[in-house]
Formats: C-alpha cells, structure tokens, sequence
C-alpha cells in the first residue's frame, strides 16, 4: 500500500475544523507512483486522503504538491466521499463523480451526481463548489453555466426561533457566558441515501 505523508501548515479564518491545518496530510491507495521532485502522485484503488477531521475516498485520482505545503487533487470513483467537521460541530459531507480539492484555499469542487449536506441542510446539483474556509457554496448545472439540465435543489432545515433581544448589557452577558458549548462528535452522521453508503 502506498502511504503519503506531508505537512500543511494551520490556514487562518476558516470555518473547517481549525486543528485540521495544524495536522499531517496521508494519503493511502493501494497502486501508485509518485515524483517527489514535481510533487506529483498517481493513485489508484481505494484512495483515501486524510488530514484531521478531513477525508476523502475514491477509486482513483492525482495530487500535486506545493512549494508553501499546500496541494490539490483530482480523484474519480462511483462516489468519490468527502468529508469534513466544522467549528460549529456540524458535519460538511458531500458525494459526487468527481471531487477537486484545494487545500490552499479550502475549495472543495463537486462534479457530477453531486450531493452535499452541511448539518442537515442539502444542496442536490450537477456541480457544486463548497468553500470550507468561508462555508460559502455554489451550485448549478455545470461550472460554466452552460448548459441547461436537472438544476439545483436546497433543503433547508426549520431554525430555532430567535429569542427577543435582551437590552440589558449585564443580561446579555450572563447569556453569553451561559450559552451551552460545541458539542463536536468525532463521527458524522449517517446519511440516509444510497450515495452514501460507500462513504466511511
């Protein structure tokens, strides 16, 4: 088995799991080559990145190393799996044909059959692009927006009522400092799709 391992350093202002950037990066597949000069590794069969709560599994795909620790890869499989906890305790995952990652810059880019839940909102579409440092995402039918096809679904869960503003500071204060912590589990949740049945 081919075992990878390289060192990012901790990205700042992310809404991801901030110790994930303080973590090693490993990637494990069972066939592979690599050129550690260019920083280039072919992987094939059972693929899995890994760097703290982050995970992504495939069938195959590249990964292309940086000169400041960074890298970003391509990988394919019937789904490719990703996965990542955010500070908020909530669960990022997400399945598609094909995922593209950078982790530079935290961008996560679903093509194909994509699904992606974060918590227990949903978003269904052809392409999707999730930004794990800002908890932005878009999605349509293709990257470019050419083409016309199944177009985009978002379910979004019911919110708890807002509570009705407290004026008093010292109030407001004793709130805050009783507000109930991240509860943060070390496993997602499982999702009840057929897509997601080979994510682990």
């Amino acid at each position: 088995m081919l075992m990878l391992a390289l060192l990012v350093f901790p990205a700042t202002a992310t809404h991801a799991e901030k110790a994930d950037r303080k973590e090693k990066v490993t990637i494990n597949a069972i066939d592979g080559d690599a050129d550690h000069g260019k920083g280039f590794y072919r992987l094939e069969k059972a693929v899995v990145i890994a760097q703290g709560t982050l995970r992504i599994t495939a069938d195959r795909g590249t990964a292309q190393t940086g000169r400041n620790e960074s890298y970003r890869t391509t990988l394919t499989g019937k789904p490719v799996c990703f996965r990542e906890r955010t500070d908020n305790g909530d669960w990022a995952q997400g399945v598609a044909d094909r995922v593209d990652y950078d982790s530079a810059s935290g961008v996560v880019e679903l093509f194909g059959n994509a699904i992606l839940f974060v918590g227990d909102d949903e978003t269904r579409a052809n392409y999707i692009m999730y930004n794990t440092q800002s908890s932005k995402y878009e999605a349509r039918d293709s990257k470019q927006r050419g083409s016309d096809g199944k177009g985009v679904t978002f379910v979004l869960q019911p919110r708890e009522k807002a509570e009705t503003p407290v004026k008093d500071a010292g109030a407001d204060a004793t709130k805050a400092a009783n507000k109930p912590p991240v509860v943060k589990t070390n496993t997602p949740p499982k999702r009840n799709e057929p897509a997601f049945s080979r994510c682990t």
